[in-house]
């Protein structure tokens, strides 16, 4: 009888924390980040133009080669869930950004912009070298670099606080 509802509470928390890992995904908090920097920003000329800029480079073209490799057989699922599956597309997602970075700082993007496009490629490249011995945390990763681009910028909701801190939950129960 406890053994089933122990189990029936381990399955809820499994389903929650799954539920914090999409919503954390960093294909997703990525584009959201940048939105609040770019669009919050009033004196900000060549909004949309930096906008499509991160997009592209942080979730546009991360999902299509995302989509390729799994088309290909080279990644079993969105998640990569296999470290040797993540080497490559940690590899070329770090590229994508250094690019985003060049060209934003190419087009004289505002500091915490271009910062946080330096900051996707610099932590994807730290964390592709890490990987190649470790399996560690994406999501978290992902997250530390808007939570500090929000909080530079004004931006210091608790809430955003307590989705990172809601994500060591996750690596806990899931892992």
């Amino acid at each position: 009888m406890h053994y089933a509802k122990f189990m029936e509470n381990i399955d809820l928390l499994n389903t929650f924390s799954k539920i914090i890992s999409t919503i954390i995904n960093p294909l997703l908090v990525a584009p959201l980040s940048f939105a609040i920097i770019i669009y919050y920003d009033t004196s900000l000329e060549m909004k949309h133009i930096f906008f499509c800029i991160s997009i592209l480079f942080t979730n546009v073209l991360p999902l299509i080669t995302i989509y390729n490799y799994i088309q290909s057989g080279k990644v079993s699922s969105f998640d990569a869930p296999i470290k040797e599956q993540r080497i490559e597309l940690l590899a070329i997602a770090a590229i994508y950004y250094a690019i985003g970075f060049v060209l934003l700082w190419y087009m004289d993007a505002p500091p915490i912009i271009t910062g946080l496009m330096f900051c996707y490629a610099t932590n994807t490249a730290i964390v592709w070298r890490i990987t190649m011995v470790w399996k560690i945390s994406i999501h978290m990763i992902g997250l530390g670099g808007p939570i500090v681009a929000l909080w530079l910028a004004g931006y210091k909701y608790p809430l955003m606080m307590g989705t990172a801190l809601g994500s060591c939950w996750r690596f806990t129960l899931v892992s």
